[in-house]
């Protein structure tokens, strides 16, 4: 029977992954791959060497590395000790990858080719044929220090240059420029070399004229790879073209066969594979419209491998352990269900029609798709030989070579989801209108139809007891006695069901096609799980349990997974989940894998050693025991230990070193090798010492520490994949130790206490000596400087009271100065405002003016300067005989003067103000030259506090303001008068000061009526 059959790979099931560029590659354009004994991968890039891990790839070039002659690696081998060979452009160096300790050698022009025969010696194709002996490598590592270059030994018996060599079992094969050639060593002591040409071998005259990109010996044979096809040498010593299929003329690029003995051949824009049966395959690799090609094919220790692009980087190839069968059977279109019959056959349906896999594994189309009306199938079911056909045109049976209808009023033009065994005979129908029964008895619709929200039917799972039945808006239990939707508080309730589980003694499970999964424990509690829980691709498209080895199998569009059962007996906390296909594969074509198509019932077969997947190309058999790529144990490794001062490879400092005194900030970067699921790997990390518990770094793969004290400090790595427990991690771990400088000594500390109890002894005393001659000192001139100090305070005070009086008195008018003003004023206001009930009883104010003369600057221009500051002199005098003694006349500007009326009534203002601007007008002021004349001056003045309600809230420089408001209105009007400003008597002085600007203020409150300015002209 088919399900009987094992699966194998095939060259179109290899599953590959791709890195480039925007993963961190460092050109697109790959040479050589080589594999170390740690397990990296090591690339030759046109841009420099990089080292890769299955996560990072770290490259080193020509700017950061100290050991590579050039940037263009040609070719690279992995010797048998260990050691990497890089052959560039300019030359060829060797590389211990684990300490990156690295010996140059002198080789003229670029290196096209490395070998290594069966000594141990290292053969190099330059320009020219060149060797190096085992006892000839002496490493050096990598410092400041010029590092010496070794020679290789240069082959006289060849010349001109080397292109690619072969090791046989008669010698090493190498291709000149005119000639292939076989060295044989005939020396009888292992130790020495004694070449001898043995083989001469004339190329053809189109072979000469191009290029030769590899050469090979394999299963007996020489193999040339060149620009006009592939090569062999015959037993007559002729090389003749090598024929390959589809790939006639074209450019050959590299010869490989893998550990079960296949051949891999890269050709232009095609990679050719042949098993041991000799048959050939091929597949073209393509992406963005252009061909790919491949410069190298290596082969790793997991018999995974390798393919270096010339313009689209790395990929790597695996078994994917399943079988696809549209490549057997040449059946390229999507599968939409598939179901196994009693007799073993597998049945499926696609656009063409219905039909099986025979023994061969070749498909037999039974039912052309016109007979069903092209109408697309969604589900298969079989009842003995009679196969159900569910379509979206109602139901079909097969039966005896003939196609017949299910008759039936509900099922016409009714779309039809799922077919299901019903517990007491029949079949249960979903549709798109609602559930209905299918018996001997007919067609009878579903007892409840009018209770689900939705009659869009997905799925329906029917068990002696009970039934479960999935809807495109939840999911519902029901049994004879009714029916109930499941899934409360949670997402369930609206979710789009595509499959349903039951599994005796654990739960029931429901797939969704937007809500992840979720699960009843046998608590009868109901969770979810999604992606942030851990669950891969998303939409669900079927659930399988595999009862022999406890497995639940779940299929999606981007792949395939399965998981534990037991874990879902109780709450899930980290989901555990192996992925069997994943959505990153990609097959060698460059196409995605195509898995899975099908949803619901017609979503995968269960054939007992066997699950099949209907896909959008054929159908996919994956073994239930297959083993999975990429879950062998992990193996955490610290790879490097970076200071400030340096980047060492913790092989290179060895167990436990001794850091430099300074080194105290320390990044430890550690890896666990993986290519398939690198990003599943999860870290953890603590430095004994310093950390009391566990770091959890994710997928990050650096520790950083900064400021460490000094002492032994112990690293531990431990990594798991996702859904393990840290329990089953694997661990690492890496000893290093940071000195204590010479002040974090015990001795430092000794010394710097007795250097501080000396020197304190040595302080006192000297502080004692002088302290008794100060003493005396001190004593004789105490009184000498008592009456020195005496006589100098006394100076002072004469000094301060002179200086205080000038500050305060403007020079030419002997006037108080503004300073007197501003330092009198504020005490003047203290004065007022602590009697200032008296005073206000008594209708007394504060009153401030400010006086201008009018034209002013005409007695400077007519008479000079001299006569206005005589006129100014004699305006001081004139005021200050028409104040009292309590009153301050200060000269405020220029020609400007304010005086403060102390105490004077509110009522005598006005005849106060007018008699003054008489007595100014009619002053004759005196000139220098001896004539006469007269001035006339604007006068504004203002109340402190204003008139206002709570007027003495507002400061006295408000009502200064206000005096040189009005005096501007004065001057307005041509001068000689007087004004001042009048407010509303119930105007507040909180309304007054709710602007700074004063101005607009008083503008605001003329235009409201409440202020007016009042002004006298004389």
């Amino acid at each position: 029977m088919l399900c009987s059959t094992s699966a194998f790979a095939s060259i179109t099931d290899y599953v590959v992954k791709q890195w480039n560029i925007q993963n961190g590659l460092p050109s697109q354009s790959l040479k050589s791959i080589a594999q170390d004994e740690q397990g990296y991968m090591w690339l030759g890039t046109q841009f420099g060497l990089s080292r890769f891990d299955g996560n990072t790839f770290t490259n080193f070039n020509t700017q950061n590395s100290d050991f590579l002659p050039s940037n263009g690696i040609n070719k690279l081998l992995v010797d048998s000790t260990g050691l990497l060979w890089v052959g560039t452009k300019n030359g060829l160096v060797t590389l211990d990858p684990k300490t990156m300790m690295s010996q140059t050698f002198n080789v003229k022009g670029p290196v096209r080719d490395i070998l290594e025969d069966s000594k141990g010696s290292i053969w190099i194709a330059a320009n020219g044929l060149y060797y190096v002996a085992r006892n000839q490598v002496t490493l050096n590592q990598n410092s400041a220090l010029i590092v010496p270059v070794s020679n290789a030994t240069a082959i006289t018996q060849i010349v001109g240059s080397v292109s690619q060599m072969a090791l046989s079992p008669e010698g090493i094969w190498l291709v000149n420029e005119r000639h292939l050639l076989r060295l044989t060593n005939t020396s009888s002591d292992f130790a020495k070399l004694r070449l001898e040409l043995t083989a001469k071998v004339s190329l053809p005259e189109r072979l000469a004229q191009t290029i030769i990109h590899d050469m090979a010996w394999l299963e007996g044979n020489l193999y040339l790879a060149s620009e006009l096809g592939a090569y062999f040498l015959d037993l007559d010593d002729e090389l003749r073209p090598f024929p390959l299929p589809n790939a006639s003329n074209s450019a050959v690029y590299k010869f490989m066969s893998d550990s079960d003995g296949a051949l891999w051949i890269s050709t232009y824009g095609r990679l050719l594979f042949r098993d041991n049966s000799g048959d050939w395959q091929w597949v073209e690799p393509s992406q963005l419209d252009q061909s790919i090609w491949f410069a190298d094919i290596f082969r790793d220790n997991q018999n995974n491998i390798w393919l270096a692009s010339f313009s689209e980087g790395l990929w790597l190839a695996h078994e994917g352990r399943i079988e696809r069968h549209s490549a057997i059977s040449n059946m390229t279109e999507a599968v939409m269900a598939i179901s196994q019959a009693p007799d073993g056959k597998l049945w499926v349906a696609n656009r063409s029609g219905v039909g099986y896999f025979d023994y061969n594994k070749n498909f037999v189309n039974q039912i052309p798709s016109n007979q069903f009306g092209r109408a697309a199938v969604h589900d298969l079911q079989f009842d003995g030989d009679r196969l159900y056909i569910a379509t979206g045109r109602g139901v079909f049976y097969y039966e005896n070579q003939n196609l017949y209808t299910v008759p039936g009023r509900a099922l016409r033009d009714n779309p039809v989801f799922a077919i299901s065994r019903s517990s007491k005979g029949g079949f249960w129908l979903g549709t798109g209108r609602g559930m209905y029964r299918l018996s001997y008895g007919g067609l009878t619709p579903f007892a409840y139809n009018a209770f689900l929200s939705s009659k869009f039917i997905t799925y329906v799972l029917d068990e002696q007891n009970f039934g479960l039945i999935g809807t495109s808006k939840g999911a519902y239990y029901f049994t004879d006695r009714g029916i109930e939707k499941i899934g409360d508080q949670t997402s369930l309730e609206s979710a789009y069901v595509t499959s349903i589980l039951n599994i005796e003694g654990v739960g029931i499970l429901i797939g969704s096609l937007n809500d992840g999964l979720f699960y009843r424990s046998t608590k009868g509690q109901w969770r979810q799980l999604d992606a942030t829980d851990g669950l891969p691709y998303g939409s669900i498209f079927s659930l399988v349990y595999d009862k022999q080895l406890k497995r639940i199998w779940v299929s999606t569009m981007k792949g395939v997974y399965r998981m534990p059962v037991e874990q879902f007996g109780t709450d899930i906390e980290s989901l555990k989940v192996e992925q069997v296909i994943s959505s990153f594969d990609r097959q060698l074509d460059g196409k995605a894998s195509q898995c899975c198509a099908g949803l619901g019932h017609d979503a995968v077969a269960d054939t007992g050693n066997s699950i099949w997947y209907p896909s959008l190309q054929g159908v996919v058999e994956i073994p239930k025991s297959v083993e999975l790529f990429g879950v062998q144990a992990l193996k955490p490794r610290i790879e490097s230990l970076i200071t400030p001062l340096r980047h060492l490879s913790t092989a290179t400092l060895g167990s436990k070193p001794e850091l430099q005194i300074d080194e105290r900030d320390v990044t430890l970067k550690y890896t666990a090798i993986d290519y398939y699921a690198p990003s599943s790997i999860e870290f953890r990390y603590r430095l004994s010492g310093l950390d009391s518990d566990w770091r959890y770094a994710n997928t990050r793969r650096e520790a950083i520490y900064t400021n460490l004290p000094p002492g032994s400090f112990l690293f531990q790595l431990e990594a798991k994949r996702r859904g393990e427990d840290w329990q089953k991690a694997r661990r690492t771990e890496y000893s290093f130790v940071v000195p204590r400088r010479f002040d974090e000594t015990i001795y430092f500390r000794l010394l710097i206490t007795s250097s501080f109890i000396l020197l304190f002894y040595l302080v006192f005393w000297v502080f004692r000596a002088q302290e008794k001659r100060k003493q005396l000192a001190l004593e004789s001139l105490v009184t000498e400087r008592t009456v020195e100090l005496r006589e100098a305070n006394d100076k002072l005070n004469q000094v301060n009271s002179q200086l205080k009086l000038v500050s305060h008195s403007d020079e030419l008018t002997g006037l108080r100065s503004r300073r007197f003003l501003f330092d009198q004023l504020p005490k003047d206001i203290e004065h007022f405002q602590r009697n200032s009930q008296s005073l206000q009883a008594q209708g007394k104010s504060l009153v401030l003016l400010i006086i201008n003369f009018d034209n002013f600057s005409r007695i400077n221009d007519a008479y000079g300067p001299l006569a206005g500051d005589s006129c100014l002199q004699q305006m001081a005098t004139l005021l200050n005989s028409r104040t009292q003694g309590s009153d301050y006349v200060a000269r405020w500007s220029g020609d400007e003067f304010l005086l403060l009326l102390r105490d004077f009534k509110r009522t005598a203002i006005d005849n106060y103000v007018a008699d003054l601007c008489e007595a100014i007008a009619a002053n004759p002021f005196r000139l220098p030259n001896g004539e006469s004349t007269t001035i006339t001056a604007s006068v504004g003045w203002s109340f402190y506090p204003l008139p206002l309600l709570g007027g003495q809230v507002i400061g006295w420089e408000t009502s200064v303001n206000l005096a040189d408001i009005a005096l501007h209105q004065v001057k307005k009007r041509g001068g000689d008068g007087v004004a001042n400003i009048t407010f509303d008597e119930q105007l507040d002085a909180f309304e007054f000061e709710q602007s700074h600007n004063v101005d607009q203020q008083l503008s605001a409150l003329q235009a409201n009526g409440l202020a007016d300015i009042k002004i006298w002209m004389r």
